[in-house]
């Protein structure tokens, strides 16, 4: 479900912004970086890069992958912009902050179609990947495709970290993703209400988080 604009007993309820909340943008960093420590380990043992040889090949796939990871960040944006436009009919705007690409839409989009939104791109293009890993399973160009499927699986931390939050709200939420940051509305949440669960959500994270460093 769709609606281009909020509807009538919806009031805000929480936001997302990995840019300025510091928290949320390190845990973020955090995830990426281990994500990818964990790729670089798996493909290792899948194929070892020293057996890759210094030669004219080797400089063909260097080039490759510098223009795939330039040509995956908008891809991996209209992807995004794709599913939120299949959703709702409404135009959809791209942009960057900083060397971070979005796409964003005005709509307010429910639980369920969000979620969508936000893994397809890490899906449509992990399936790609690992298709073409399959036909290129050696040699520096098993290595080329992996670094991109590194690229989608890490560059995808961000949307895995707002599925986790959008998870734990309640399930007639609306969201609002203009690219920059994440709204949502709840359908008539009272402010003291609202307060209250934020709290006693983030309580619970700090509380987590302090057992697992113990």
């Amino acid at each position: 479900m769709c609606h281009k604009t909020l509807p009538q007993g919806y009031s805000f309820f929480d936001k997302i912004d990995l840019k300025n909340n510091k928290k949320q943008f390190w845990t973020v960093q955090g995830i990426c970086l281990a994500t990818i420590a964990v790729m670089l380990g798996i493909g290792w043992l899948i194929e070892s890069p020293l057996k890759i040889e210094n030669n004219t090949e080797s400089i063909i796939g260097l080039v490759v992958l510098i223009v795939g990871f330039v040509l995956y960040i908008f891809a991996h944006e209209a992807v995004h912009g794709l599913f939120m436009y299949a959703f709702c009919k409404t135009k959809i705007k791209y942009g960057f902050v900083g060397w971070a690409a979005y796409a964003g839409s005005s709509a307010y989009y429910d639980k369920k179609h969000y979620i969508i939104i936000a893994l397809a791109p890490v899906v449509v293009w992990g399936v790609t990947f690992a298709v073409l890993n399959i036909f290129f399973h050696s040699g520096i160009w098993f290595w080329v495709i992996w670094f991109l499927q590194i690229g989608n699986v890490s560059g995808a931390c961000g949307d895995f970290f707002c599925v986790y939050k959008t998870a734990r709200y309640p399930k007639d939420i609306l969201v609002n993703d203009t690219g920059l940051e994440m709204q949502i509305f709840c359908r008539n949440a009272a402010p003291a209400a609202i307060e209250e669960e934020i709290a006693t959500a983030e309580t619970a994270e700090d509380k987590q988080t302090e057992n697992s460093i113990d």
